[in-house]
Parts: structure tokens; sequence; C-alpha cells
């Protein structure tokens, strides 16, 4: 049946081929991608031009015809007949197919031949012997090398065994030192990794939860088609050059996406990237409350913000120019580094040591008495400075330890008053002591959730991040928040001048270092 279209097109020119750009498109493989054009012309009539293909009239061929009423072309299958155009119509045009393409299908039937006699029997031989080498080499001989023992076990002393073949990649470098002893990873043959087999040599290594009833419930809670979430998830083995442990955060939202789904009780909130909607640091205060070493505050609440270390330092005066324990004309520069000693190939620091970073400038601070009889006492516990003063200058006890109270110990520390209810036990063997330096707590970690390195960020000055050039007190906080690390870190994805950071560019999976030995079995 025919198929019948009517167009109306507006241009200053109409290409007519098979080329998907052409205005009159003819899709016929007998047709010219741009076979010809139709214009007016500077006589003002319109041309039916060849670019690419024929024109035929009457048998005769064509470059240029001029297009008037009742005018017909031939365009290879195709003929175009010019009809009286409407009033407010410059052209008017048919197409009609006159020559379809016709059915090849009986002529390629009969030019067809059929194969050679025989070639079929020698295809299915030769697959059939293929089929039967590779079931040797990739079934046969790894199942006979787990199954027979005595094979199994002259096998692990060659340097490959029958079974290398069913490995799906090179071996991380942290298990090259076993990579041929397959058994010690794959315990039961044709089953998956499990944890057990993990734990064997990594017994040390902590729960992603404390809680073990916890742990239990979010990664051992067997599912349909699902026995929990194994360590084979994140750990991906034969995936060489890439890293052992998966870097990206599908795994870490599973769960953290949707708290409260893993843990009603749960204070955290929702995270699903570090851009997009991670809550603001908490910072890790070390207190002096026995039944609480330590407490989490948030950096929103200002308030709490306060370290209550013992000292007496203002980090104002111990940075840049200042002048050293010598006189006016002792004038030292002083970095941050001068006190805080990076160790190790992640950048921590050293703790601070009166004897290192203190005394070249301090020493003053422990002296007493007159120049001519001049007492230096020890640096140490409150005791032993009173004791020193009694062994020393037994007649100015009193007088000196006035001195020390509130010149010479306290130039650095907090000092507290005693009476005889607030001795301690070693302290009330001697009621002379009526005052004792505050204990030190000088923090080493203040994110104690997460992982910073230094040495990754070396290229940075320290006041980039800790703004403590103004500080005069030891009680303020100088640790960046979260803005601070969005000017150059991202979420998951990269952005413009920021560099993507993904849950574990911070955050460890494992809570702790040293695995309890009550947690480890737990996990069997």
């Amino acid at each position: 049946m025919p198929v019948r279209s009517y167009r109306t097109l507006a241009a200053e020119e109409l290409s007519i081929g098979r080329g998907a750009e052409c205005k009159i498109h003819l899709l016929d493989p007998r047709i010219s991608m741009h076979h010809a054009v139709i214009k007016r012309m500077d006589d003002g009539q319109m041309h039916l031009m060849s670019t690419n293909g024929e024109l035929e009239i009457e048998g005769s061929i064509f470059q240029n015809v001029v297009l008037s009423n009742g005018t017909q072309v031939k365009i290879g299958p195709f003929l175009l007949k010019v009809e009286p155009a409407p009033p407010d119509v410059n052209l008017s045009l048919s197409l009609t197919l006159h020559q379809p393409l016709p059915d090849d299908y009986l002529d390629l039937k009969a030019r067809t031949h059929e194969p050679l006699i025989g070639a079929s029997a020698l295809k299915r031989r030769l697959a059939t012997w293929m089929l039967a080498i590779i079931a040797l080499i990739f079934l046969a001989l790894p199942l006979a090398q787990n199954m027979i023992p005595s094979l199994n076990q002259t096998m692990a002393e060659l340097p490959m065994g029958f079974d290398r073949v069913w490995s799906p990649g090179h071996i991380s470098n942290s298990h090259l030192h076993f990579g041929s002893q397959c058994f010690n990873c794959h315990q039961v043959l044709t089953r998956q990794v499990s944890d057990d087999a993990c734990i064997k040599c990594h017994h040390q290594i902590a729960p992603h939860i404390a809680d073990p009833k916890l742990q239990n419930q979010v990664f051992a809670n067997k599912k349909l088609f699902s026995e929990g979430m194994r360590c084979a998830e994140c750990h991906r083995e034969h995936k060489a050059p890439f890293p052992l442990a998966r870097q990206d955060n599908n795994n870490c939202v599973k769960c953290h996406g949707d708290i409260k789904s893993v843990d009603s009780n749960s204070k955290l909130t929702n995270i699903h990237d570090f851009d997009r909607n991670h809550p603001d640091f908490k910072l890790t205060f070390l207190t002096r409350d026995t039944n609480k070493k330590i407490e989490r505050i948030p950096q929103t609440d200002k308030a709490k913000l306060v370290e209550k270390s013992g000292l007496k330092f203002p980090h104002s005066q111990h940075f840049g120019q200042v002048q050293g324990p010598n006189g006016v004309m002792d004038i030292q520069e002083l970095t941050c580094t001068n006190c805080h000693q990076p160790e190790g190939k992640e950048m921590r620091f050293k703790p601070i040591l009166y004897i290192r970073d203190c005394a070249a400038c301090h020493k003053n601070q422990l002296e007493v008495g007159s120049s001519t009889a001049q007492i230096r006492v020890p640096h140490g516990s409150t005791l032993n400075v009173i004791n020193t003063l009694k062994v020393q200058a037994p007649k100015h006890v009193d007088e000196y330890s006035a001195s020390l109270e509130k010149n010479g110990c306290a130039y650095c520390h907090e000092i507290n008053k005693l009476d005889a209810t607030s001795k301690n036990e070693d302290q009330k063997l001697d009621y002379s002591l009526s005052w004792e330096v505050e204990s030190v707590l000088i923090n080493q970690d203040w994110f104690g959730k997460a992982r910073f390195n230094h040495a990754s960020h070396r290229t940075q000055q320290c006041q980039s991040c800790h703004l403590v050039e103004e500080s005069e007190s030891s009680a303020d906080v100088a640790m960046p928040d979260r803005q601070s690390c969005l000017r150059c870190h991202s979420g998951n994805s990269p952005k413009s001048k920021r560099i993507a950071s993904g849950c574990m560019s911070c955050h460890d999976f494992h809570e702790a270092h040293i695995m309890p030995r009550s947690l480890a079995e737990s996990q069997k």
C-alpha cells in the first residue's frame, strides 16, 4: 500500500540526498549522500542542480534543470514533478518512488553453495578435543590437587600449582609471601573466603564497632542470599595493582547514610559526603576525672572549647622574634617546629618535654635566692621542690617556697592552694606543703576518631590551619574546623581547585589498632 506524507519547508535552498542533514531526505542506497540542490538563480527561476548525482529527463542526463510547472525529473529511483503551487508557496513538488528495491532472497538462495562435505564433522571433533583439554587443565587437575592430599602436598612445594589457573588476577603485595599457598585463605573448596581465615593472621585487627553485640548484629547478620558482610567485601584480593582495601564511599554510606536503621540508639547523624552533609568536627579533650578520662565536644559549642592543660602558655610570645633568657639583646626567631617536633612518616609530633623544649629559655624560673647563694630546684613534683629547699636552704624554706609559688613555678604553671583536707596521701606526710603545681595534661590527639597525616600537608604553613599567632592563653583551642578543610578538600567527587576526599581519606574502618582478645573471640 503506498505511503504518502506532506511537508512544508522554508529555506533559501533545499538539499536532496541520503545524508541525514539534507532537507529532502531520501533513504535509498541508490541516492548519493548529497545528490542535488534546489535554489533560486540570478534569472529569478528555481533550478534543480546536480551536486553528486545524476538528473534524468526522458533518458537524457542534465546537470541543471529549470523547474517550471509540469517539469518531471528522475532522481535515481524517484520521480520529481513540479506541481501547481498555491498562492503563498514558491514551489510545489511531488516525489514518487517508481523503482522499489528488489527482493534478493531468492537470488541469494540460488547462488548459495552447500558447505564442504565432512567439514561439520571435523569441527565437532576439534570442539570435543578442545572441550576435553579445557576441562583437564581448568577443572580436573585443580580439583585433583585440592582433593588428593599427597598431590596437594607435592604441589605446595612447587612455585606454581595446578589451581593457579583459578586465580582471577595477581595477588596483592601484602600476601605475596604465601602467594602460592592458596589454602591459607581458601580453606574450603568451592566456598568463599571466610572471616576466620582472615582473623587467623590478622587477630590483632579491631572490629568496626567496639560493642561486640552491635558488631555482630551489623556485620554478621544473615539475610536472604547473604551470610552477612565479610572481610573480603572490602579487602579485595587478586585485584593488583589496585589497593587491597576498597577506598570508595559506597560501603560506608550503606550504614552511615541511614544510621538509625542500623542502630536506633545511635547518636551519630546521617552522612553521605564530606562536602554535603558531614557534621562539624568533635574535639577530644583530656579530663581530670578518673571515671571519664576524655570528653568529646563539638566545635560548634564554643563555650566548652577550653583546654585545661595546667599551663600558662601564650603562643603569641613564642612565635616570631622573641626575647631570649639572656637579656634585651638576646633576640631569637622561634617557629612552630622549635617546640612541635615531627616524627615518623606521618609527621606526628613528639610530646612536649621541659628538658628539651622549655629549659633553654625558662631555667631561670627554677632559681631562687640571691646571686651569691642561688639555689636551683628540680623540675618535677612540688614535693621534690620543697624537699630540695629543706636540704639546701633550711632557713629560707617558707620564703623561697612563696617565691616559687608566685613567680617561679607560677610563671608557667597553674598553682593549687592546699589545706589539710585537700592534700593527697603522699602530701599528708609533710604538713608544710601548702601549694602544688597543677598536673600537666597536654592533648596529643584532638581528633580521636579521625586520621590526619601532617606529611601530606607539608606544603602548607602551620598558620594556614592553626591560628595561634594572636593567642594569649593556653586555654585557646586552635584546631581547624570543617570549613577550614573544605577550602582545599571536596567530598567524594573532585571540584575546582579542591581535592576529592572520601571517607577513607580521614577515617579508619577498624575501631582501634589492637583488638582485645574478647572481641577477637566474638568474631569467630
